[in-house]
């Protein structure tokens, strides 16, 4: 962590890109994300990329998945 000369942290923003894959057979998309999401071997087994970006980067907010 980076302290700035006033002592308090500096704030960085990340772009995080995380890619897991799993073939799952279930009734529905909406059982196959949820039961995806629940697991913790999402996080376990993802490849995760992490990118320092630009603060002042424009960055539009994107909706959750529609599954």
């Amino acid at each position: 962590m980076e302290i700035s000369d006033s002592g308090e942290p500096i704030e960085k923003r990340y772009h995080v890109i995380l890619h897991y894959e799993r073939i799952a057979k279930e009734e529905s998309k909406f059982e196959a994300m949820h039961n995806t999401m629940m697991g913790n071997t999402v996080v376990e087994n993802a490849k995760i990329s992490i990118i320092e970006i630009d603060p002042d980067i424009e960055i539009e907010a994107r909706g959750l998945s529609k599954y």
